[in-house]
């Protein structure tokens, strides 16, 4: 499986490996990316070797919400 990169194409990814992890008919032999597939890449690949596709689909959950909490905006950034 190839993963593209690109910013918020990283979390579109997430959602469709979190549909296919939960599905269950597709067996996955490699697994590759670039940029943002990079991250979904390892970290599922993490959660897989700790407890197979449910593994995988909880470690990029907790990626994922993560990474929205450091998009929030702060009071401390300028935003325009």
């Amino acid at each position: 499986m190839a993963l593209q990169g690109g910013g918020a194409h990283g979390a579109f990814t997430w959602g469709v490996l979190d549909r296919l992890f939960d599905d269950g008919r597709l067996e996955i032999e490699a697994i590759s990316g670039t940029s943002a597939g990079a991250m979904n890449a390892v970290v599922a690949v993490d959660g897989m070797m700790n407890d197979g596709y449910d593994g995988a689909r909880r470690a990029l959950w907790i990626f994922w919400k993560a990474v929205s909490v450091f998009a929030l905006p702060s009071p401390y950034k300028r935003t325009f």
